[in-house]
């Protein structure tokens, strides 16, 4: 430990270069994805040599930087067997007729007076289940857009609850890449995270949802088309054993998450529930092949509805390589920054504007955002941010939880916002509606950052080392 901490002191690293490092790192991101439009993982190998060569310039070598990478990969093997347990319960749930069960009963509780709190309850519950706010958006979305407009409802508002909707399972969902993300920077627990999350989450889900009641009282009595709804659903019952019976298996999943069994034990055994589901009430659909493959490959649908076929053919150990590979890739080059000395540099420079919780947590926001604007990415926005604060949560004595919800309150949401990030990009083409426009109805994604401060400033739910939150 001493001859490591003497390492540090011969090899510290200037402002100046740590500085440089950062803008670096900046044209890399803002290059490769909004310029180049190159892969993710492709843009990360490119800034951990980026980072490479800053760590030589400060008197590192190859061998150290290279353990210094493979030091991170060590603490990411947990989550990387979480995200491919992941995939495998996405792939078992569909194909066992799970995920479709859930939909078809969502879908059945639209009502003309309801619309926008029933439209905005079914994305909730469709991007939890499936941990995807893109699948939720590019399927059921678009079929909302198309209902919405022949309601005569304002488009954007009929988008900002469709994003609002789906951002919710994308930031809680346990099934998330964002959630496993933000939880492996953040050295927590996913459980553990996912129930600090429930302290900002759900009331920024109910007044979301309230607002939206408000909005609708005025459509009450119009009669709402159901032939898109209508089609979805004979289409699901025509490839699917349709049954509530299936919905034990969340439920037990559930049940596993509150007894805080290990994540990996628990989203394992849901994967097993929902293949031996798939033998007992899909065997006439499926054969044996189809449904053990989608545990590892995934599971695959044709049908007419484009709709369904984006949304349930997903899943499997091998769809989750890539975010798998991007875990790696993020924290192996935060490691590297970490140690050659440019995030603790850059975080002596913040602390001098941290002298609080309630500056510990809006200082994570605003650097969120900060990083969502110049890359455009929650991924960046995420990992970025939590590693900078880490540290300073340490300081602080702020439980782990509290960083990876701060990460997700910030990181995840601010990407739905700006309308160059990826996420902007993409909700603007599938659902035809400018950010801008959609943005002042997306009533969630302002919620959760909000809450957040409001937990700062009054100190509830600011939780100390190793105190637990409890939902």
């Amino acid at each position: 430990m001493n001859q490591d901490q003497n390492v540090k002191k011969d090899k510290e690293i200037s402002f100046s270069l740590a500085l440089l490092c950062m803008i670096a790192l900046a044209v890399i991101f803002i290059g490769g994805f909004g310029i180049f439009k190159i892969s993710t993982q492709v843009v990360f190998l490119l800034s951990i040599v980026a980072a490479a060569i800053v760590g030589l310039l400060s008197g590192y070598s190859i061998k150290e930087i290279d353990g210094f990478f493979l030091d991170g990969c060590s603490n990411v093997i947990l989550a990387a067997m979480i995200l491919m347990s992941v995939g495998a319960v996405i792939g078992s749930w569909i194909v066992s007729g799970i995920v479709p069960t859930i939909i078809y009963y969502g879908l059945s509780i639209l009502t003309p007076a309801t619309f926008l709190v029933a439209s905005f309850a079914i994305c909730c519950i469709l991007s939890f289940f499936t941990g995807s706010s893109y699948s939720a958006i590019s399927t059921l979305g678009v079929a909302f857009m198309g209902i919405g407009i022949g309601l005569n409802i304002n488009p954007g508002i009929t988008a900002g609850m469709i994003v609002s909707g789906s951002v919710f399972g994308d930031k809680l969902s346990p099934f998330s890449d964002s959630t496993n993300l933000a939880a492996a920077v953040a050295d927590a627990n996913v459980f553990d995270h996912v129930r600090s999350m429930l302290y900002t989450t759900i009331p920024a889900m109910l007044i979301s949802a309230v607002l939206y009641f408000i909005i609708s009282m005025q459509y009450r009595t119009v009669n709402l088309d159901m032939s898109v709804i209508n089609n979805i659903k004979e289409a699901l019952a025509a490839n699917f054993n349709i049954s509530p019976i299936l919905l034990i298996v969340p439920v037990f999943t559930i049940v596993l998450a509150v007894k805080k069994v290990p994540p990996v034990i628990a989203l394992v055994s849901s994967a097993l529930l929902g293949t031996i589901a798939a033998f007992i009430f899909q065997s006439g659909n499926y054969d044996f092949k189809t449904i053990m493959n989608a545990l590892g490959s995934g599971f695959t649908i044709n049908t007419d509805i484009p709709e369904i076929n984006k949304l349930l053919s997903r899943g499997g150990m091998l769809g989750m390589m890539g975010a798998t590979a991007l875990a790696f890739l993020a924290v192996g080059l935060g490691e590297i920054l970490q140690r050659i000395g440019v995030l603790s540099v850059v975080l002596t420079k913040l602390n001098k504007i941290i002298n609080s919780n309630a500056a510990l947590i809006v200082t994570t926001l605003i650097i969120s955002l900060i990083v969502t604007i110049l890359c455009a990415s929650q991924y960046i926005a995420i990992i970025l941010t939590g590693q900078i604060m880490k540290n300073a949560f340490k300081e602080f004595k702020v439980s782990r939880t509290v960083l990876s919800r701060t990460l997700e309150d910030g990181g995840t949401i601010f990407a739905y916002l700006v309308p160059w990030s990826t996420t902007g990009v993409f909700i603007t083409g599938v659902l035809g509606i400018e950010v801008f426009t959609y943005a002042p109805y997306a009533f969630f994604c302002f919620l959760c950052p909000i809450m957040a401060i409001i937990y700062a400033v009054t100190g509830f739910a600011i939780f100390k080392e190793k105190e637990e939150a409890e939902a």
